[in-house]
C-alpha cells in the first residue's frame, strides 16, 4: 500500500466518523426541548395515552443511535414515568423513574443533586397509591442529597428542607416540620436582602406548625405513621430534635415578625402585608384574644379603604370564612383485598347556621341529609365547634345569619346494590312521569 493510498483511507475514514457523528447529533437534536415540553403538555392535558406513544418511539430512536446509557435518555424516561403514573400504571411508572436516576447516577455520581426531582415524582407515585412510608422514605432520601452535597450547615439545603418540612406538615407531622423551620431561622443568617424571603417562608411555617396543633385542618388524616420528631431521619442523620408542646406564644411571635419584615419591605397598601396581618388577626381570634383580633383586622380595612387593593378586603372580609372545621372522620373504604365488587359515591349533608361576631357558631340546622342519616349528628357537631372569620361592616365584625354548611364525603357499597338502588330510583322516576 503506498502512503498516498494510506492517506486516502485515513482520509475517507474520517470523513465517516464526521458524519456518523453528525447523524448522532442530528438524531438527538431531534429530540429537542420543544418537543419533550409538546409530550410534557399532552400529559396534562390528559392525553397521557398518545404522548406514552410518542415518548416509546423517541426512546427507541435515541437508544438505537446513541445507545442505552447515553443521559439524554434522563428526560424522556421521566416524561414517560409521568405518563404511566397518570394512566394508572404505578409499578412501571416506578420503575421508568428508577432507571431514569440510574443513568443519572452513573454519569454524575450517587449524590447528584439533579436527581432529587425524580425522588419527589417517586413520592408523589407512592402517595396516590396510599403508600405513604414509602413516600416519607423518598422524601428524606432527596434531603439527605442535599446534606451529603453541602453539609448541613450550608444554606444551599434550603430548598429540600422546606420541601421536607411541607411534607411532614402535609403529612400532619407537625412536630418534626417544626425541627425543620427552627434549624432554617436559627442555624442560617436570613437576614439579607437575597435571603429574606427563605426568612418569610421559615416562620410562616413554624407558625402554622403550632396553629395546627390546637386547629388541626380537615384534611389531614392519619396519612403517615408518627415519626419520632427528628429533622432529617434516622437513619442517615441521628440527630434528633424533640419539640416542645404547646409554647403557642412561638407562634404568635412568628407571625408578629412576619408582620414587621413586611411592614420594613412592602407598602402600606400592599396585599403582601395585609396578608400577614390577616394571619395574625386570624391566629388571635382562633386563641380567644378577641380585642387584639379586632384591632388588627380593622387596621386592615381602614389601611386598605379607599384604594385598590380594597378588593383583598372584599375577598377575604366581607362574608364569613372558616378557620376551623374539625370534620368527622369518613365510612372506612373496603379492604384492597376484598373480593365483593364495590362503588365509591358521595354522600352530602347542608346544614345552615349563624355565625356570631367572634367566629362562633349558633342555630345550627340541618337542611339535608344523604344517604340518610349517615354522619349526620356528627357534621352537627362539626358545624357547632366550627370557628369562622367573621363578615366586616367599615372593619366591625357583625353576626350573619344563614351561613351554609356543606360535608360531602365518600361512602361505599356494593356494586349489585348500587345498581339495584339506580334501578328502582329509575322505576320511580318512570311512574312519577
Amino acid at each position: 500500500m503506498t502512503p498516498s493510498s494510506l492517506h486516502r483511507i485515513l482520509a475517507i475514514g474520517a470523513s465517516l466518523a464526521v458524519a456518523l457523528t453528525g447523524t448522532v447529533h442530528a438524531e438527538e437534536d431531534a429530540l429537542s426541548s420543544d418537543s419533550f415540553e409538546s409530550i410534557e403538555s399532552m400529559i396534562e392535558t390528559g392525553e397521557a395515552e398518545n404522548a406514552l406513544g410518542l415518548i416509546e418511539e423517541q426512546i427507541a430512536e435515541l437508544v438505537a443511535v446513541a445507545g442505552r446509557n447515553t443521559v439524554r435518555l434522563v428526560e424522556p424516561l421521566v416524561l414517560k414515568g409521568d405518563a404511566l403514573r397518570v394512566l394508572g400504571y404505578y409499578a412501571a411508572a416506578l420503575e421508568t423513574y428508577d432507571d431514569a436516576r440510574a443513568i443519572q447516577r452513573r454519569h454524575f455520581g450517587l449524590h447528584d443533586l439533579e436527581q432529587v426531582d425524580i425522588l419527589y415524582k417517586e413520592a408523589e407515585t407512592y402517595y396516590e397509591q396510599e403508600e405513604y412510608t414509602s413516600a416519607n422514605d423518598r422524601h428524606e432520601y432527596a434531603f439527605s442529597i442535599y446534606i451529603r452535597k453541602f453539609g448541613t450547615d450550608s444554606p444551599e439545603i434550603l430548598p429540600g428542607l422546606f420541601t421536607l418540612a411541607d411534607w411532614y406538615m402535609h403529612t400532619d407531622n407537625i412536630f418534626t416540620a417544626r425541627g425543620l423551620y427552627e434549624k432554617a431561622l436559627t442555624d442560617f443568617s436570613l437576614e439579607e436582602t437575597t435571603e429574606i424571603e427563605h426568612r418569610i417562608r421559615a416562620l410562616s411555617g413554624l407558625a402554622q406548625t403550632y396553629q395546627q396543633e390546637r386547629f388541626r385542618p380537615p384534611e389531614y388524616t392519619a396519612k403517615s405513621e408518627k415519626f419520632t420528631p427528628r429533622p432529617y431521619g434516622s437513619i442517615n442523620h441521628p440527630e434528633h430534635y424533640y419539640a416542645e408542646l404547646n409554647d403557642f406564644s412561638k407562634g404568635e411571635e412568628a407571625l408578629l415578625e412576619l408582620v414587621r419584615i413586611n411592614l420594613s419591605k412592602e407598602d402600606q397598601t400592599s396585599s403582601a402585608l395585609a396578608d400577614a396581618k390577616l394571619k395574625l388577626a386570624d391566629w388571635y381570634l382562633l386563641f380567644e384574644k378577641y380585642e387584639k383580633a379586632a384591632v388588627v383586622y380593622k387596621d386592615i380595612w381602614d389601611t386598605l379603604e379607599g384604594t385598590e387593593q380594597f378588593a383583598f378586603v372584599e375577598e377575604h372580609m366581607t362574608s364569613p370564612k372558616i378557620l376551623y372545621k374539625p370534620l368527622p372522620d369518613d365510612p372506612e373504604p373496603p379492604k384492597r383485598e376484598t373480593t365483593i365488587p364495590t362503588v365509591e359515591l358521595e354522600g352530602r349533608i347542608e346544614i345552615a347556621l349563624t355565625v356570631t361576631e367572634r367566629g362562633k357558631t349558633k342555630k345550627i340546622k340541618q337542611i339535608s341529609s344523604h344517604p340518610g342519616q349517615m354522619l349526620a349528628r356528627a357534621t352537627r357537631q362539626t358545624a357547632s365547634n366550627s370557628i369562622y372569620r367573621p363578615a366586616f361592616v367599615d372593619g366591625i365584625a357583625t353576626t350573619t345569619d344563614n351561613v351554609q354548611f356543606l360535608h360531602t364525603f365518600p361512602y361505599y357499597t356494593s356494586a349489585r346494590n348500587s345498581a339495584s338502588s339506580s334501578t328502582r330510583n329509575n322505576a320511580a322516576y318512570r311512574s312519577s312521569k
